[in-house]
């Protein structure tokens, strides 16, 4: 059964839906720690809600918010940042990017912010609270990790939030405290959903409580469900001897300095170093963390293959990166039975008959876990 697919266009200052649009084209994908992206072609001159047709003005950048709909569940929403116009074929096709893109143009306050031992997911919550006149997120879904931070940026250093929110979460040290177990970052997501169905759309943050990735459910199986098309070995992740330098607040002379090598790696292969610079962190504790989760990311040479899944085979919020799925493939050259390994990026493409496929770049799930001493 194929899939049914809708487009809504909507303000987000009024947050008030004011066109469905078919779309002759569409993809749209979800990246980890990255905003994401939607490539969607539509009619020139379709009707508004009004029953006005569209014009220049119900497509301004950033005022103009892009909701995709599947079998009426809301799967990706972010913001137009551009269209082209072809004036031949009478169509639009629209650039939009999740709604993280909004961050990346919001900045920490030109006065200076500091934390100190604050829930890291907290902090995340003040700084989007503190972006005022913006996308009006709702940050209800944040939860706690039962971690900790310190962060501090300077007067004038105005460093763009979706990267603060990057730097938290991307980070697989530190002891959970209740736990014990280690994994101090979380990932993080950015989707719409209905204030009101057919009527007005919100959009809305929300993490996992901690950096491990989570089981998808699916078996991706060559042949069966899905085809590997291709996959890439990566060496120029490789780290042994990690380097994190911070910065000062202003009030001490050295600059804070962590250094860390994965000594199993050191052992066989020779050395590979770093360098990690972190200018909102002031604290030598954090810059550790931060040196060992480059260690644990860069243990081994990234193994990345792509899956692309059968028409109609899982529905597209069922595989967002972050979750882990078992990959079986045997074609003589890469050979994997039910390998664990985790979803970093998912593209969609939709057929003209609402058939989707979908397009998975996977990474080794030992790359998430810390390194041994």
């Amino acid at each position: 059964m194929m899939a049914e697919y809708k487009i809504y266009l909507y303000n987000t200052l009024t947050r008030l839906v004011t066109a469905t649009v078919p779309a002759s084209s569409l993809s749209y994908g979800y990246k980890m720690d990255d905003a994401g992206s939607a490539m969607i072609e539509i009619p020139m001159g379709v009707p508004k809600l009004d029953g006005s047709a569209l014009t220049p003005g119900d497509l301004f950048p950033v005022r103009t918010g892009v909701v995709v709909s599947r079998d009426g569940v809301l799967v990706w929403g972010g913001l137009l940042w551009a269209y082209k116009a072809d004036l031949t074929k009478r169509t639009l096709s629209l650039s939009a990017s999740g709604y993280l893109s909004y961050y990346a143009h919001r900045m920490t306050n030109y006065n200076g912010v500091r934390f100190d031992n604050i829930e890291q997911t907290a902090m995340i919550k003040n700084l989007i609270t503190a972006a005022t006149s913006g996308i009006q997120t709702d940050t209800a879904g944040l939860v706690p990790t039962n971690t900790v931070r310190s962060r501090s940026w300077n007067p004038y250093e105005m460093k763009p939030l979706a990267s603060v929110f990057a730097d938290l979460a991307d980070d697989i040290t530190t002891i959970d405290p209740q736990s014990g177990r280690e994994g101090g970052g979380f990932f993080l997501y950015f989707d719409p959903y209905w204030i009101t169905p057919g009527v007005s759309i919100g959009n809305r943050v929300y993490n996992t409580v901690n950096r491990h990735p989570y089981d998808s459910g699916a078996s991706l199986q060559q042949g069966v469900n899905c085809e590997f098309t291709d996959f890439s070995l990566d060496g120029t992740t490789l780290v042994s001897a990690a380097f994190a330098i911070g910065a000062t607040d202003g009030t001490a002379s050295l600059t804070p300095f962590a250094v860390d090598t994965n000594p199993s790696l050191l052992s066989t292969t020779p050395q590979i170093s770093a360098v990690l610079t972190e200018n909102g962190i002031k604290q030598t504790t954090a810059l550790q963390y931060k040196a060992r989760s480059a260690l644990a990311f860069g243990s081994a040479p990234v193994i990345v293959p792509t899956a692309v899944t059968y028409p109609n085979q899982f529905s597209p919020l069922s595989l967002k990166p972050g979750m882990s799925a078992g990959v079986t493939t045997d074609d003589g050259f890469l050979n994997l039975i039910d390998a664990d390994y985790v979803i970093t990026e998912t593209t969609v493409s939709v057929a003209s008959d609402g058939s989707d496929r979908i397009a998975l770049t996977l990474v080794q799930a030992d790359l998430f876990k810390e390194t041994a001493d």
